[in-house]
């Protein structure tokens, strides 16, 4: 008697079962990669807005994830199947670069807003609670708190709006920080003193010139200053 190629009812039931698992696992994937796509565009948002940045999720990656959506709309789980690895590789990709460009930038503004807080100790010309509300959004990055919120709508478009709020509440809780605590110094001979008591590098009594040291002398920027014997 020949082979038959034929499958037993109990093994056509379980190949239905395989491929309802299959199926369902190609569209949990699909998902996990739609929501970190989701999470970077809106992140590159922020980034552009609040810290100037040109990061922007490529049309090749947003290619890429329409074309696996539309394979999973015609319910075409083959050609889900071949494109998925790739498709999960494209955006993580994506993803890493928007957050190194962003990691670098919004270190350097977490430091220069924390040398504010510790220069508006001293001079009590800025909010202190945006100062600290700024250094620890630019320390813990976390900006999903203020873009995921219960309040928030669940549509796209709804989050993206949402992540340019954010954006522009802190830009302006940035500038109006800045005002205050330096904008008496603007045009003033202690401008550029002022910039470098904001920047990574010490600033000594020693090297200023001699308006500059008068301009302190007497002023409430003088004990913040550390001074180099010589």
């Amino acid at each position: 008697m020949s082979e038959t190629s034929d499958q037993s009812p109990f093994e056509q039931e379980l190949d239905t079962v395989h491929k309802q698992y299959l199926r369902q696992d190609l569209e949990d994937r699909l998902e996990e990669v739609a929501t970190e796509m989701e999470e970077t565009m809106l992140q590159a948002i922020i980034a552009r807005e609040f810290l100037d940045l040109e990061v922007e999720v490529s049309d090749e990656a947003k290619g890429k994830v329409r074309e696996a959506k539309g394979y999973t709309d015609d319910r075409d789980f083959d050609n889900l199947d071949d494109l998925i690895d790739d498709v999960e590789d494209q955006v993580s990709q994506e993803a890493r670069e928007v957050e190194n460009t962003i990691q670098e930038e919004r270190t350097e503004e977490r430091d220069r807003v924390r040398a504010m807080r510790k220069l508006n100790e001293h001079v009590e010309a800025a909010d202190m609670g945006k100062l600290k509300a700024l250094e620890s959004l630019l320390d813990d990055w976390d900006w999903k708190a203020h873009v995921y919120t219960d309040e928030a709508e669940d549509s796209f478009v709804a989050k993206q709006n949402e992540a340019r709020d954010v954006a522009a509440t802190m830009s302006t809780a940035l500038k109006q920080v800045q005002e205050d605590l330096l904008g008496s110094y603007s045009g003033t001979t202690l401008e550029d003193v002022m910039d470098q008591l904001l920047s990574d590098d010490s600033l000594y009594f020693n090297d200023l010139n001699e308006e500059e040291r008068e301009s302190l002398t007497g002023s409430s920027l003088a004990d913040y200053l550390e001074i180099r014997l010589s």
